[in-house]
């Protein structure tokens, strides 16, 4: 399946109406309901006019391709089926062809076509029906219909059973741009909790919001399982400790700051450790005796803290540039110093040790 948008131009089916399952009003994300879906206080089905597809982008995407997005959203509703759905459709099209309908596929599908970037072997219909957006939503709803449980799943991980791509969190990186898609088409305002909806149902949990890191959904400290986690990408199966893994929330704010520390410096942050689980504390323990932390409490076992590094996997100082830039702008994504880690600090002393509080809402 392709991951990839592009420039071809959409379909739109003729005689599209749009009923969808959203009030008028204000819907949230975070706070909202326990599987942090576009959900509303009401349930009840909304019927939005053909003509209401707004004429100005959202989030970027374009009136031809906001109204591939109704598309979608129609198919759902069609089947029965709720927010959740309506969202994960939208989500996977984006990530798949930028809500575009795409005549060409990619190196590793190039049969690819639609929407959805849907095969040639039978399973998604005709040529035609890989085109048309309204048919390729359905069949994309149908396959999502026979995966057992993904009501209780991430966005992301439900359109991954669906599209069989390599990176079950793939997706995740469009969860905020589909809720405003979904939102903006039913004709809702948009609340400014929305921002980063990351886990649903069986991983449940608010949003950091200017908050300490401590238990979520349940779990024990270094005892989350790891398809709760999501993986940063610059540390897949990295030869001298293997992947690294944050909460979602957590790993979505440090890509985007890597992003702008790239921008600079020309290289994704160095991490040394990101979760850590209960053994892996024991060894630490072992190793650093009263530098490392008491296993079972430290924040490295909540996926909500990393230790940041050289190029060459050593420690930063706070004489490093890395650190001098961290202290500018990490607060901006919502890692902290924490206080005891400063100079002056109670100790122990680590420049490179940071934490996930996110970005308090005002």
């Amino acid at each position: 399946m392709s991951g990839q948008g592009g420039g071809a131009g959409g379909i739109v089916s003729a005689g599209l109406a749009l009923v969808l399952l959203l009030p008028v009003g204000v819907v949230t994300l975070l706070g909202a309901d326990s599987n942090c879906s576009v959900s509303s206080s009401t349930g009840v089905a909304q019927t939005v006019a053909k003509g209401t597809i707004p004429d100005k982008p959202v989030e970027g995407y374009g009136k031809e391709q906001l109204a591939n997005a109704a598309a979608i959203m129609n198919a759902a509703t069609a089947l029965h089926l709720d927010g959740k759905a309506q969202l994960v459709g939208v989500m996977t099209a984006m990530g798949e062809s930028g809500l575009r309908v795409l005549d060409y596929g990619d190196a590793a599908g190039p049969d690819s076509r639609g929407l959805f970037q849907q095969r040639a072997n039978g399973a998604w219909g005709s040529y035609e029906d890989r085109m048309d957006p309204t048919t390729s939503a359905t069949n994309f709803f149908k396959k999502l219909q026979t995966i057992s449980g993904w009501e209780q799943m991430t966005p992301s991980r439900a359109a991954n059973k669906v599209q069989i791509n390599s990176d079950p969190d793939y997706y995740t990186k469009y969860v905020a741009a589909a809720t405003k898609v979904v939102n903006a088409l039913a004709g809702v305002e948009v609340a400014s909790s929305t921002a980063a909806c990351v886990k649903d149902a069986t991983g449940s949990y608010a949003a950091a919001n200017g908050t300490k890191p401590g238990k979520w959904d349940g779990y024990d400290n270094g005892r989350i399982p790891q398809d709760q986690l999501q993986i940063i990408p610059w540390t897949k199966d990295q030869s001298w400790i293997g992947s690294m893994y944050l909460r979602a929330d957590a790993a979505q704010s440090l890509i985007k700051m890597s992003a702008a520390f790239k921008e600079e410096f020309g290289y994704d942050l160095p991490l040394n450790d990101a979760y850590r689980s209960f053994a892996r504390q024991e060894e630490a323990k072992q190793q650093y005796g009263g530098n490392a932390a008491t296993p079972g409490t430290s924040n490295h076992g909540w996926a909500l803290a990393v230790d940041f590094g050289t190029t060459a996997h050593n420690t930063i100082s706070y004489n490093d540039d890395t650190y001098t830039w961290l202290k500018e702008h990490a607060g901006t994504y919502g890692w902290v110093h924490p206080a005891w880690a400063e100079p002056g600090g109670v100790g122990p002393h680590e420049a490179w040790h940071w934490e996930f509080y996110g970005v308090k809402n005002a």
